[in-house]
């Protein structure tokens, strides 16, 4: 960092740059420019000591990158200075590391952000409007956060509130009294800020549906486009697309009379019938029938107007139960926080909790928002292991430690009521551990007691009960894994064994094919009407589960 001459400490950092990526839509590249990456790296100030959170991390994100820099309210003198330091050896490399940042991850993602954590509401803000005391000294007010804790208020929200280094800088600078709008005003969770996405696949090709037509039905061409033929030969379209009407063939060379040579050529035709060419080398010819496929589909996209397709990312779908559609993995990170964590799951920084889901039907016919998986690797790892503050080896230390799962449930219970499903339902424990082949008593029982009672507290007063219901699937006895970029099916025993030889779709056929159906057992909660309606109107507080009127 470089002191300005404002006195202000002053940054930059890159360890943002894929969520700066997914957010903006853009994709890094080598031809993109070093100023273009500017857009990237964010601008880092030393934190005001009042707004400290509790682990006084070293620098806060200003809420700008560097292409915002110009729009800054800085004296030219501020601007100017740091300006010239950006442009220095090291700090060049620094913006430079964002190509690695991005495109060693061969992004081609982008992300669906979600509202719902916005909507979760701070039980202190609604605890301390509501009082009668208008005005008190610090030590008082400190008193009263002390009371709120003993009475529903977490004393997690009271620590990232901000609240306490304020009251003791009032203490320190000798004020005798602090009125409820200053503590009001000094709410601050900007650092626990939450992000819910979809990692979501962008096909960057309009993709052609070609379908074959039969050798006895082939159309050979009397009146072929000269651009790809020449006299000696013959035309042949063996592909056509139904809906747009482009058709791919191939060309052979006449022999003799009536005789083909063994050689091929493909071409592609537009929906009037004129030859589709390559933009860069502007043959006409392809080598393979993917290549001129591929070469149809960009033409197509470019002339056409076809929109692009994009479906959820399934990075992990081969762990889920067997059937079901809308297949999501949702991730929950904190962008803003300024401590980093990493995890081996996914490249986001700083996820929180990562949970998957399906949409299924039970055997009542009813509409199931059913959890595949919930977990926290942060958290997680730190029960484990230990926080340690910048420790190197060591988990730092994060919010919501005690509260992810709590936190999970409720943006779930969210979408169910927005997306109006009948029920929420999720896995018993048992087939968490057939996932692994393995007992796992700690994941046991978060799927059997911990879930179960969150959501009862979460729907108290609603009238709702957890009751059992039942899905179709396929046994889980076989497991899917991945040995570089191949994919292959084991069993518990070790007497059902494939090569690594799949996709993994291929894979889950394989699967599918070996595993027989069987009706499972589920828990699940029946969300009526007034309760989907409750939700979204009242929704949820953002640490703890007893709703503040």
């Amino acid at each position: 960092m470089i002191p300005l001459p404002s006195g202000q400490l002053a940054g930059i950092s890159n360890i943002r740059a894929r969520y700066h990526a997914l957010r903006l839509n853009r994709v890094v590249g080598a031809e993109t420019s070093h100023r273009d990456l500017y857009g990237f790296v964010d601008i880092i100030i030393k934190p005001d000591r009042l707004k400290n959170p509790p682990y006084h991390p070293s620098f806060v994100f200003s809420g700008y990158t560097l292409a915002d820099l110009p729009r800054l309210h800085w004296s030219s003198s501020d601007y100017q200075t740091f300006d010239d330091w950006i442009q220095q050896e090291q700090q060049i490399r620094e913006i430079e590391h964002v190509r690695k940042r991005v495109a060693e991850d061969k992004l081609v993602l982008t992300e669906k952000q979600y509202s719902y954590p916005k909507q979760l509401y701070s039980s202190l803000q609604k605890k301390i409007e509501q009082m009668s005391m208008h005005r008190a000294s610090p030590v008082q007010w400190r008193q009263t956060m002390l009371n709120l804790s003993r009475s529903g208020v977490r004393e997690e929200e009271i620590t990232w509130s901000g609240l306490i280094p304020f009251l003791d800088k009032m203490e320190e600078d000798g004020r005798t009294a602090v009125t409820r709008d200053q503590l009001l005003s000094h709410i601050d969770f900007s650092i626990t800020r939450m992000s819910l996405t979809n990692e979501i696949v962008r096909d960057q090709a309009c993709q052609l549906e070609f379908t074959e037509i039969p050798t006895s039905k082939s159309i050979n061409l009397s009146i072929a486009p000269r651009a790809i033929t020449e006299p000696s030969d013959c035309c042949v379209l063996r592909y056509v697309d139904p809906v747009h009407y482009y058709k791919v063939g191939y060309l052979k060379k006449l022999k003799g009379w009536n005789s083909l040579a063994s050689s091929q050529r493909w071409f592609a035709l537009d929906s009037v019938g004129n030859p589709i060419g390559d933009d860069e080398t502007n043959q006409h010819h392809f080598a393979t029938k993917e290549q001129t496929f591929t070469t149809a589909s960009r033409h197509a996209l470019q002339h056409l107007g076809i929109p692009v397709a994009y479906t959820h990312y399934g990075r992990y779908e081969h762990k889920s139960l067997y059937g079901g559609s809308d297949y999501r993995e949702w991730l929950l990170t904190l962008p803003d926080y300024p401590l980093s964590h990493f995890t081996s799951h996914y490249h986001a920084r700083n996820l929180l909790v990562h949970f998957r889901t399906k949409q299924r039907i039970d055997s009542r016919g009813r509409r199931l928002l059913f959890i595949e998986e919930i977990q926290s690797d942060w958290h997680q790892s730190g029960a484990m292991y230990g926080y340690k503050d910048r420790w190197p080896g060591r988990i730092t230390p994060a919010p919501f430690r005690r509260e992810w799962l709590s936190l999970a449930l409720k943006l779930l219970l969210m979408h169910a009521a927005e997306d109006d499903f009948d029920a929420i339902a999720w896995t018993r424990g048992e087939v968490q551990e057939s996932h692994y082949f393995k007992k796992l008593s700690t994941v046991k029982r978060l799927y059997d007691n911990e879930i179960p009672k969150i959501i009862g507290r979460l729907c108290e007063g609603l009238d709702l009960t957890i009751g059992n219901t039942r899905i179709t699937t396929k046994e889980p006895r076989l497991q899917i894994a991945r040995h570089l970029d191949k994919w292959f099916l084991k069993d518990r025993t070790g007497s059902f064994y494939t090569r690594p030889r799949y996709t993994q779709q291929e894979a889950m056929k394989v699967f599918s094919r070996h595993c027989k159906q069987i009706d499972l057992d589920v828990p699940v909660m029946i969300l009526s009407r007034s309760a989907k309606e409750w939700i979204k109107n009242s929704g949820f507080p953002l640490f703890g589960e007893i709703a503040v009127d």
